[in-house]
């Protein structure tokens, strides 16, 4: 008898866990289907975010982001940006994106900080990204300044991750 039980109750979980509805629910008459909605880091991704934060028209340049794919795509207000080779941010939060500059708050890791450990405890800084380009038709934004510095980052740190990619944002390469 428990074997029956359990064999029901794992086949209902199964069942369940589909997610598949068959039939279309049917809605009071007069009212209208739910629309579906973004959240905030949907819209970060997507270049929207903030009303007011950045240019009017909200669009702004891109960004070249190669998080998870190493030929890089358009990007605005990434939250997390691999930016060159050598540096990444992460947990970002954007305060302003317009044409010509965009500001935020980030993470802050990279190979030039491997041996502080800093992909375990990134540094804390606040970036600017600005100098937009042209490449193919679209303005990028091609360098970024770190404004504000975690204290726990050493002039030596600093001075390693200048050294790493001199403040200069990866580009696509032009047709």
């Amino acid at each position: 008898m428990k074997r029956v039980i359990l064999t029901g109750v794992v086949l209902l979980l199964a069942v369940s866990a589909c997610g598949q509805q068959e039939t279309t629910p049917q809605l009071p008459e007069g009212t209208a289907a739910p629309q579906a909605t973004e959240s905030p880091e949907d819209r970060a991704s997507e270049g929207e975010g903030d009303p007011g934060a950045g240019a009017e028209g909200g669009e702004g340049a891109h960004v070249l982001n190669m998080y998870g794919d190493e030929n890089g795509f358009d990007d605005r207000r990434p939250v997390d940006y691999v930016a060159t080779e050598f540096t990444t941010f992460s947990d970002l939060e954007w305060t302003e994106w317009s044409d010509e500059t965009a500001r935020g708050e980030a993470e802050l890791s990279g190979t030039w900080c491997m041996d502080q450990e800093c992909q375990n405890e990134p540094y804390g800084v606040q970036v600017e990204l600005g100098d937009p380009v042209d490449v193919n038709g679209t303005a990028y934004f091609s360098t970024y300044t770190i404004t504000e510095y975690d204290e726990d980052m050493t002039p030596e740190v600093r001075q390693a991750l200048q050294d790493a990619d001199g403040g200069r944002l990866s580009l696509p390469n032009a047709e």
